[in-house]
Order: C-alpha cells, then sequence, then structure tokens
C-alpha cells in the first residue's frame, strides 16, 4: 500500500504543504500564513488544514508533520496537533516551530544552529539533546531584526517626518510609494485597513535596496538589524554551548535569501564572533525538512 507523508511549512506569509507518495513528491500547494502569535492557534489550524488538503487533492496521508510559527509555545502545538487530528484521524500528526524544521532541512542531523530573518525572526540550536531557542516572540514584543522590524522602523521614520519632526529623504518616498500613499492620513488607512503585518514587512525589500544603495536612514536601520539579528544566533549558539564546535550555523529565511547589506552585515559579525563554526547561507526549503520528518513518522 503507497505511503503518503506531508510536511508543512507554516509561516506567517504563507503556509506550503508538499505532499511526497513513498518518498516521491507528487504536489506542492501553498495557502495563507499561518503565523499563530498573530492569527491565533485556532484559526493558523485552520489554514494549515485547509492547505494541506489542497495539497493531497484527495489522496488519504499516513503522516503529517507541521512546522509552524508561534508553535515553539506547547499550547500553540497541542491545539494545531489537535485540530489536525480530528481533520485527519488515521494520519500520524507531528507539530513543533519552524525553526526546527528550518534546521533540519540543511542539517538533517546532528548539531547546529539556524538564525531564521523573515516576516519574524528566530534563532534556534541543537546540541545532543540540549535545544535552545531565542527570539521568536512576534511582532508585538519581539522578533528584532525581522522583515517586520525593519518595515516598523521605516514606517515609524516616515510619521515622524509627516507629522513635521524630521526632514524628508528617499527613505520616507520609498516608503510613502510602497504604501500608496499620499498624506499621514492615507499611511494610517492602509496600515490598519487590511492585514498590516505582512504590509509593513512587505517594506524591508525596499529598505534592504536603499541601504545598499547608501542612503543613510536605511543604512542605519539595516545596522541594527544586523546587531540584533546576530546577537540572537549568538546567544541560542551560547546557551547551547556550541561556541567553540564546528557545527553548521545556518542563515535561513527570505531576508537572507540575496546578497544585501543585511547579509553582509550579519554574516560578517558571526564569523568573528564564532569563527569555528560553519556559517552560510541555505537556499533549502523548510518545507523539506518537514516532509523528511513526516517520512519519519
Amino acid at each position: 500500500m503507497p505511503h503518503v507523508a506531508v510536511g508543512v511549512d507554516a509561516g506567517g506569509t504563507s503556509t506550503v504543504a508538499v505532499v511526497a507518495q513513498d518518498g516521491e513528491v507528487l504536489r506542492t500547494r501553498a495557502g495563507g500564513g499561518a503565523n499563530a502569535s498573530v492569527a491565533g492557534a485556532e484559526a493558523a489550524a485552520d489554514t494549515i488544514a485547509t492547505t494541506i488538503l489542497a495539497a493531497l487533492d484527495g489522496a488519504l496521508p499516513h503522516a503529517i508533520f507541521v512546522g509552524a510559527a508561534g508553535a515553539g509555545r506547547g499550547d500553540v502545538a497541542a491545539t494545531i496537533c489537535a485540530a489536525l487530528e480530528s481533520r485527519f484521524p488515521s494520519a500520524r500528526i507531528g507539530v513543533r516551530d519552524d525553526a526546527h524544521i528550518a534546521l533540519r532541512a540543511s542539517v538533517p542531523e546532528g548539531d547546529g544552529a539556524v538564525l531564521i530573518a523573515g516576516t519574524g525572526s528566530i534563532a534556534y540550536a541543537i546540541n545532543g539533546e540540549t535545544q535552545t531557542r531565542c527570539g521568536g516572540y512576534g511582532y508585538l514584543v519581539g522578533d528584532e531584526g525581522s522583515g517586520f522590524a525593519i518595515g516598523s522602523a521605516a514606517v515609524r521614520s516616515a510619521l515622524r517626518v509627516l507629522d513635521g519632526r524630521g526632514q524628508r529623504d528617499a527613505l520616507v518616498d520609498a516608503v510613502m510609494a510602497r504604501l500608496d500613499a499620499a498624506d499621514l492620513s492615507q499611511v494610517l488607512a492602509n496600515l490598519y485597513g487590511g492585514d498590516g503585518v505582512a504590509l509593513v514587512a512587505s517594506l524591508a525589500p525596499v529598505v534592504l535596496e536603499l541601504a545598499g544603495s547608501g542612503e543613510r536612514s536605511a543604512a542605519k536601520i539595516v545596522q541594527q538589524a544586523a546587531l540584533e539579528l546576530s546577537d540572537l544566533a549568538k546567544t541560542a549558539v551560547a546557551r547551547a554551548q556550541l561556541q567553540q564546535s564546528s557545527a553548521p550555523l545556518v542563515l535561513a529565511g527570505s531576508l537572507f535569501s540575496e546578497n544585501t547589506l543585511l547579509t553582509f552585515l550579519v554574516e560578517t559579525r558571526l564569523k568573528n564572533d564564532l569563527p569555528q563554526m560553519n556559517v552560510y547561507k541555505s537556499r533549502a526549503e523548510p518545507v523539506l525538512g518537514a516532509l523528511a520528518a513526516a517520512q519519519r513518522l
């Protein structure tokens, strides 16, 4: 009987599900964001289940493994797991946070660490039986150095100018253009009229591009983000006691997908402060780490 496994990467911007039968990938489907810290665990579980059903296309799953933003909290993981068990009663279900699958997509086994910077941010490290996390507390109280943090800093800079507390520069112009706003009221209407988290995070590439061209305000935001992200990684590595090891330290997430001032600063800082570790950017899709875990189930 064919065995069907499903791996899911549920992040703040999108949810991706991959279906494999007897080890061969059949389909990949994408859905909306499913960050439990933003939408709530039940809403996140519903988005995840809907995406899984689309990917299955009528097939019956034997195992499902989900890496979900916010699932580092035990109550969130339990809620998502229970919801999926009710939808897919014949399948074995596993739920972990998205940092775990991001690491395992690049480092299938053994010790290592990952720094993720996308809509949110988190660092995660494994040393034997020891697993440590740093950050990942969501946009309200954490996610330092993330796409949301970078975009939020840019919006704050624009708002200061618009209400007369600063001088207009290229960063403000770029923020206004991206938000399709001509004045302060339109900025606020657009930010609060829809998915503000995703919209703010979408400003990060604009800031990175300007910083790369030497725009001063944007460069300052990126420099601060690099400091925050580096500290997340170094703290997770230290708590896992990996500082003196040659274990890999993987940079993952959308903010590390291209060579920018941010990636240069983060890589340089980490390589200087953790010279024994193998620091590198990864293009491995986290969902493949989830699929491998589902196949082991």
